[in-house]
Parts: structure tokens; C-alpha cells; sequence
């Protein structure tokens, strides 16, 4: 169900947001033979939980970076994309994301 849910619930927003800075998203891993290919392999080849924190999980992924000289950005722990660029420690505030910002507000 997920699966099926991307372009509607993700990807249509991600692209109004890209395409207002003027750029076009190209989306490698969301190809639907990529995803087929993937679906189809065991989970144990995908994923390892017995393995430390930034190696285990996106096992697959992770070996494939290695493989293209991306050995430090492979061992990474993940984050979602919204703390990824670590903007909200930078603004050292006390906000919420429900929150309105007054900062951006007319007045």
C-alpha cells in the first residue's frame, strides 16, 4: 500500500516544492524496476540488525556505496531528511514544526 501511495502522498508535493526553485527531482531509487528487483530479494540481503548503527540497516545500499568510493558517507547512521541538515539545532529556539514562525510572517 505504501508502495502505491508515493506518487500521491510524496512525490506530488516534493515536486511542487523542487519545481518553485526552479529544479527538476529525479527520484533513481523510485523506479519501478529498481523496486521490483528489490522487492523480490530476501530481506536478509537488504538488512542486518545484528550489525552496529550505520552499517546493518540500508545494508544494501550502504555495501553499493562502498563499492563506488563513498566508504565514510556508508557508515553514516540515517536520519530523516528533515533533521538531516541539522537546521533546527543551528536555530537553537525552543519551536515546534506546528508551530507559526514569526519570523517569516507579514506585518
Amino acid at each position: 500500500m505504501e508502495l502505491n501511495r508515493i506518487p500521491q502522498r510524496n512525490l506530488a508535493r516534493d515536486d511542487r516544492i523542487i519545481a518553485d526553485h526552479g529544479r527538476e527531482a529525479r527520484f533513481p531509487f523510485l523506479d519501478e524496476n529498481v523496486i521490483t528487483f528489490l522487492n523480490r530479494l530476501p530481506i536478509w540481503i537488504k538488512v542486518n540488525l545484528t550489525l552496529p548503527r550505520g552499517i546493518g540497516e540500508k545494508l544494501l545500499l550502504r555495501l553499493a556505496a562502498v563499492e563506488m568510493g563513498l566508504g565514510l558517507s556508508a557508515t553514516l547512521p540515517k536520519r530523516a531528511i528533515q533533521f538531516g541538515s541539522r537546521i533546527a539545532k543551528m536555530e537553537q529556539r525552543k519551536e515546534k514544526a506546528s508551530d507559526v514562525c514569526s519570523r517569516l510572517s507579514v506585518k
